[in-house]
């Protein structure tokens, strides 16, 4: 009986993944666009939810400053486990078309590795339902996270919060 109760809560979890978003470039409009008529995502289950404590996943569409990234890694911290990671955007990715700026990071995948990224600047509505529809797969499946396993967030997390303490009091910060 119990093990058929959790299949449900895991069934109900894989068909409606919640996001949290961190928007910080222009794939933040393609993610505008798939919430509208056209695409209705909430058709798919997807629902974007403003704390990432309830959140199934992030969604990272754009560029990553040096100076947000500690805001970043603390909002996937604060994220339940299983947590997964969907990058939109060759921002995302390698920095895009800011990739020599001394303030643009451009090594995400190496400290928070996507478990979906999708390719483009900016992607199309489209691409991006089929990589949501790909996340959906990857929470059904109960894929161990990229980030977990691979990821150098949590060293990277932990040295600034050593550089700036003041972060860890912030009112949005648990720690984890």
């Amino acid at each position: 009986m119990l093990t058929k109760f959790l299949d449900f809560f895991g069934w109900a979890r894989a068909n409606s993944p919640w996001m949290v978003h961190y928007c910080s470039g222009c794939c933040s409009l393609e993610i505008l666009a798939l919430m509208g008529p056209r695409f209705d995502w909430e058709r798919y289950g997807f629902m974007p939810v403003p704390s990432p404590r309830q959140a199934d996943f992030i969604v990272i569409t754009g560029l990553v400053s040096r100076k947000v990234l500690p805001v970043l890694l603390m909002t996937y911290d604060q994220m339940p486990k299983p947590r997964y990671v969907f990058a939109i955007g060759s921002c995302a990715f390698d920095g895009g078309p800011y990739y020599d700026s001394t303030s643009v990071v451009t090594n995400i995948p190496e400290i928070l590795p996507p478990d979906v990224f999708v390719a483009g600047c900016p992607p199309t509505p489209e691409a991006i339902l089929e990589g949501l529809l790909e996340m959906k797969k990857i929470i059904r499946e109960k894929r161990e996270a990229k980030a977990e396993k691979e990821g150098t967030w949590r060293e990277i997390l932990k040295q600034e919060l050593e550089k700036n303490p003041l972060l860890a009091k912030q009112p949005f910060f648990v720690g984890g």
